[in-house]
């Protein structure tokens, strides 16, 4: 005999679990792999630095609202300020390479 009160709390319990592998997860994974590959493209010279971050924000934006896509926003707006520095020659390419890694190494442990 199935006991209600625990059968319905373990269909409560799995429904809560596949939430969390939702659209959104999965958005931010497309996303990630699309910024892993354009990515390695403005480090080819293939794209410059401030379209990478423009087109970053432009795609954040238009996924599920979330923390970890707040946190990847507000990287985004602060590394596309440096890469315009880049480009107007405001800062060195030694500079934006450290700050650049600065604002992404605090990303990361943002996101743990």
């Amino acid at each position: 005999m199935i006991h209600y009160p625990k059968f319905w709390g373990s269909i409560a319990l799995l429904a809560v679990l596949a939430g969390c592998s939702s659209p959104r997860d999965n958005a931010l994974d497309e996303f990630s792999r699309w910024y892993d590959g354009a990515r390695a493209q403005a480090q080819a010279g293939a794209m410059s630095w401030s379209e990478l971050y423009k087109q970053s924000f432009d795609r954040l934006t238009a996924l599920p609202p979330s923390l970890q896509q707040d946190t990847r926003l507000e990287n985004t707006v602060l590394l596309l300020s440096v890469a315009r520095k880049l480009e107007s020659n405001e800062i060195s390419p030694q500079q934006f390479a450290m700050e650049r890694d600065d604002i992404e190494t605090q990303l990361q442990a943002r996101l743990r």
